[in-house]
């Protein structure tokens, strides 16, 4: 099953040509008090950790979980049903950036220790695997904030097992947000904004491509009763 693919509304569109020619990481670095840009050399070492340039023998995979699912911005050959053990989806890193300001920060989803988590796993084309997860490393780790992982992950419903790149939260990271209170986040999700869209936006587009998978994520339902409850009182 697909999920629709969106464009968030920023003044920055996260696309693979704005990520390319290093919008992106030249809209962080004007930006007073930003997290240190990783150059080009410095993303592909940290690549080269886990996936070097001749690949990993076998197809590559990449979990998504959360903005991936409706904006992956690489291009794949296939789509499935995923599911990952020993992490969980959640909002636990804050984000003064792309969704969120010093004044208000936001929140990110990551992946977090222990549980499972259901999303999707697109399989890369071989011939250009390596250039695609260089695009998503260029993304995601473009202030080297996620610690990016090859984890064992079960396709439609366990009939085949395979790795996929995910990128889950490093908790040692300034911006780990280890608080539960779901009233909180919701607060800080409806409040935030940046130059690639609100938070708002974020988390309704995620939940939107949950729900066209038939994912139910109990945080995410938690969060989404909160924000309808704060909307109705604006």
């Amino acid at each position: 099953m697909s999920t629709t693919k969106k464009l968030n509304a920023g003044s920055i569109k996260l696309t693979k040509e704005n990520i390319l020619q290093g919008h992106l990481g030249e809209k962080i670095k004007s930006i007073s008090g930003s997290d240190k840009v990783l150059t080009k050399n410095e993303l592909i070492k940290e690549r080269r950790k886990i996936i070097p340039d001749n690949g990993i023998g076998e197809d590559i995979y990449v979990f998504a979980y959360g903005s991936l699912l409706w904006n992956p911005t690489v291009e794949y050959e296939e789509q499935f049903p995923a599911k990952v053990y020993g992490f969980h989806r959640s909002f636990c890193m804050k984000t003064n950036l792309g969704r969120g300001s010093f004044e208000n920060p936001g929140l990110m989803l990551a992946l977090d220790h222990g549980g499972s988590c259901r999303g999707s796993a697109f399989r890369l084309n071989k011939n250009d695997a390596i250039k695609n997860i260089d695009i998503l490393f260029k993304r995601e780790m473009v202030t080297g904030t996620y610690k990016p992982k090859l984890l064992k992950t079960n396709l439609n419903n366990n009939n085949k097992k395979v790795l996929s790149l995910a990128f889950t939260v490093d908790r040692k990271h300034k911006n780990y947000f280890a608080e539960k209170n779901i009233s909180l986040k919701a607060k800080m999700i409806s409040n935030a904004h940046g130059f690639l869209g609100t938070c708002q936006e974020y988390f309704d587009n995620t939940l939107e491509s949950l729900e066209e998978l038939n994912i139910k994520d109990f945080e995410m339902r938690a969060i989404s009763n909160q924000l309808k409850k704060l909307n109705k009182t604006l």
